[in-house]
């Protein structure tokens, strides 16, 4: 049952991720956090992430923006190292609270939609902004879309916005998943877990490439901001949440 439920919130999530330029991996933060665990997300996450993400880079492979993805390298590498071992000392309740105080004010970033830019975004940046994604990504599980608006603000939409996160999630994931395995984070059983999440995403991704053609910029970007605000908040729910029952 377990193995069908984890298929089925994997077709989910690759279509969202691609329609919504990501988030979908972040909605599944509490859907797995229930199904096996709260403690067991990260990893098993991480392993669906890097078995899809080649393949949604072969989808888009033509629109990506290969200069932003190598400038992300130099810090996907340490933060994956440091917050793979971090993540086997520490609970991630702040890491997750401020990651989604950050998702829900891009809303109020973008005016709601009626902005282009909320602030200027320059090639050496991107160093930083790969190092701090992939840290906090090793230690919640997934991030969402916390890299969209930096990629928005620099100039990326659509099918490149797509293209060039796929490349950033294979090199933060797979990065994330060697360090697992060196610190011991992972096993057969949520190998196969992630296994599952992975195939589930391949086939949402194929499904959704179609779609992407015909929607508009506007109505992407849209979308985008949508699934930053709502993943936001499911952080924000679920660290409110977590807290509760500790105090109750």
């Amino acid at each position: 049952m377990i193995i069908f439920l984890l298929l089925i919130f994997g077709l989910v999530t690759g279509y969202i991720s691609i329609m919504a330029a990501g988030g979908g991996a972040l909605l599944l933060v509490p859907l797995v956090g229930f199904l096996v665990g709260p403690h067991l997300v990260a990893p098993i996450l991480t392993t669906g992430n890097a078995i899809a993400s080649p393949f949604g880079i072969f989808l888009f492979w033509k629109y990506i923006n290969w200069k932003v993805a190598l400038w992300l390298l130099p810090g996907i590498i340490p933060g994956a190292i440091i917050g793979a071992y971090v993540y086997t000392q520490m609970h991630p309740l702040l890491i997750e609270f401020t990651v989604g105080l950050f998702l829900v004010s891009t809303v109020f970033q973008f005016g709601f939609g009626r902005k282009k830019k909320s602030f200027i975004m320059h090639l050496p940046y991107f160093p930083m902004l790969g190092f701090v994604t992939t840290l906090f990504s090793s230690i919640i599980g997934a991030v969402g879309p916390v890299q969209n608006p930096f990629f928005l603000n620099y100039g990326l939409n659509k099918e490149e916005l797509v293209a060039t996160r796929g490349v950033s999630s294979l090199m933060m994931h797979s990065t994330k998943l060697v360090a697992y395995f060196h610190f011991g984070a992972l096993n057969s059983e949520l190998l196969t877990y992630g296994i599952t999440i992975g195939l589930g995403v391949m086939v949402g991704m194929l499904v959704a490439k179609h779609f992407l053609k015909i929607i508009s910029i506007q109505r992407f970007d849209s979308y985008a901001l949508s699934i930053m605000f709502i993943s936001g908040l499911v952080l924000i729910f679920r660290v409110s949440a977590q807290l509760w029952e500790a105090v109750a």
